[in-house]
């Protein structure tokens, strides 16, 4: 009987030492995937990295850089003659939405982009991004980069406050200015609805900032493909380099911060009341594009700053929206020659006008 026990009990220790194997095998895969998780985790903001670190050096805005204040700006000037048109950008962008119009207003005269901190291949840097700062360190830049003035600017959007405040700081260097569809000091609580639209934008920003950092920094978005920008017509010579610029997490930031200075920049250029006697146009979006009510007072606030000079005239591009300079380039550099033009002692433009073409 004894015997008999014995044997039917020994097989029991083997299937202790088989679920034990089980175990030990299980814990070694799990060990196995957390160290193969591990390593693409590590592996995919190594080569994110990497790619950026290579655009920077092989894709990267064309020009020269300069020290402002500690940090580097990019500026790119193209053509030859005077006087040169200084391109501003929007809010948050680089200069890749002029590059239909440089090309073709470099024929005519000297032209240049560039960079606000953190965008266009500038270095970002801390402090305020309102009208006062962006103006200033544009001053730097321009003494750095030993461009001679008077200058005339040509600026997009809210690229207009800051042209403004440096009109007021150093009226001596404009000789003229393009306001392309730009921002009004006013228009954050004239425009119907744009008050609460820019509250909204402002607190959605800020919290997507760091899930958007994170996902550019750890290269999950260039993973996922969205580092490939598909380029308006036109700029399809500049593919790679706005696809560069799309996921460079210092862009994220730096859009954010001009957002949300932007109110501090409204305010600052409406201290400026008037360019004098320099000439100024002003061409502005069609205003069939937007609701009747938005465009009754965006039409009344562009006419407000055709009159900031008494030789001033306005276009209307019809069948365009805000980016009128990707819409209707030709348009933008056929003005913008009138303008030029006069400076030199052409044709006088059509002051006093507002026309649509």
């Amino acid at each position: 009987m004894t015997t008999a026990v014995s044997s039917r009990e020994n097989p029991a220790p083997q299937r202790d030492e088989f679920v034990g194997s089980r175990k030990r095998h299980s814990g070694a895969l799990a060990a196995a995937i957390v160290v193969i998780l591990s390593a693409l985790l590590l592996a995919l903001p190594l080569w994110n990295l990497a790619v950026l670190k290579w655009q920077q050096t092989h894709v990267v805005f064309p020009g020269n850089l300069y020290m402002v204040d500690g940090r580097s700006m990019r500026i790119y000037c193209t053509g030859t003659d005077s006087p040169v048109v200084i391109l501003e950008t929007g809010l948050g962008s680089s200069p890749d939405g002029w590059q239909i119009v440089q090309p073709k207003l470099s024929r005519l005269t000297t032209v240049c982009s560039y960079g606000r901190s953190g965008l266009g291949w500038s270095e970002p840097r801390s402090g305020p991004r309102d009208a006062e700062a962006i103006a200033r360190q544009l001053h730097t830049l321009l003494n750095e980069a030993e461009v001679p003035r008077p200058v005339v600017f040509a600026a997009h959007s809210a690229g207009g406050l800051y042209v403004r405040e440096y009109a007021r700081e150093f009226p001596t260097d404009v000789a003229g200015v393009a306001l392309v569809d730009s921002a009004s000091p006013q228009q954050i609580d004239e425009l119907p609805g744009s008050r609460s639209e820019f509250e909204a934008e402002k607190r959605d920003e800020q919290r997507r900032l760091w899930l958007d950092k994170l996902q550019l920094w750890s290269g999950y978005r260039r993973l996922i493909g969205k580092c490939h920008f598909v380029p308006h017509k036109g700029l399809e010579n500049i593919a790679a380099l706005m696809s560069a610029e799309e996921c460079r997490p210092e862009r994220v930031e730096a859009n954010l911060r001009e957002l949300l200075d932007v109110e501090s920049a409204s305010q600052q250029a409406g201290r400026l009341t008037t360019f004098g006697d320099k000439p100024l146009l002003v061409i502005s979006e069609d205003p069939k594009r937007n609701n009747p009510e938005q465009a009754q007072a965006w039409d009344r606030e562009q006419e407000e700053l055709k009159a900031l000079s008494p030789k001033s005239w306005r276009v209307i591009a019809e069948g365009s929206g805000h980016d009128i300079m990707l819409a209707k380039p030709d348009l933008v550099v056929a003005e913008i020659t009138k303008l030029v033009g006069y400076l030199r002692g052409d044709a006088v433009p059509p002051f006093g006008s507002t026309t649509a073409e």
